[in-house]
């Protein structure tokens, strides 16, 4: 079959993502979605779930799903918050900070072993050849929704 390139680009692509997440996984110890929100809330602090979803472009449903997971494990606590009782807040917990900082190692030697067969100009090119694609593929999704993108 002679499929076209753009095609096999794509699905190259998708293959790609999916040995990336479980390749993270695999080796930070933590889902890719999960790792997301414990990091921004390292970086940022406490934020609310309608920011955090905003943040992280994550769909509000799974998001509070993996809250829950990290709630369960002593990471995270969530409390309504005082201004707007209409929002709930997410802050790592003392448990959940040691949890980040024993994994960002593991997170900055992951991401030098994989790509080290990159040279500088390789990862500037790839970089923006994927900035490229992501603004597309979101032009595409909010023509296809009809919202601006």
């Amino acid at each position: 079959m002679n499929e076209l390139p753009q095609l096999q680009v794509m699905q190259q692509l998708g293959r790609t993502y999916r040995v990336l997440l479980s390749s993270f996984e695999a080796n930070i110890g933590h889902s890719m979605p999960r790792w997301r929100i414990l990091l921004h809330l390292h970086q940022f602090g406490e934020a609310s779930q309608k920011k955090l979803a905003l943040a992280l472009r994550i769909d509000p449903a799974a998001l509070t799903r993996q809250i829950k997971a990290i709630e369960a494990k002593g990471w995270v606590e969530r409390h309504t918050d005082v201004t707007d009782n209409r929002l709930t807040n997410v802050a790592l917990t003392t448990k959940g900070k040691e949890v980040v900082q024993r994994t960002m190692p593991r997170r900055t030697e992951f991401i030098e072993k994989a790509l080290s067969d990159l040279s500088p100009q390789d990862m500037k090119d790839l970089g923006r050849m994927l900035a490229v694609l992501e603004r597309r593929l979101r032009e595409e999704a909010a023509k296809a929704s009809g919202v601006d993108s």
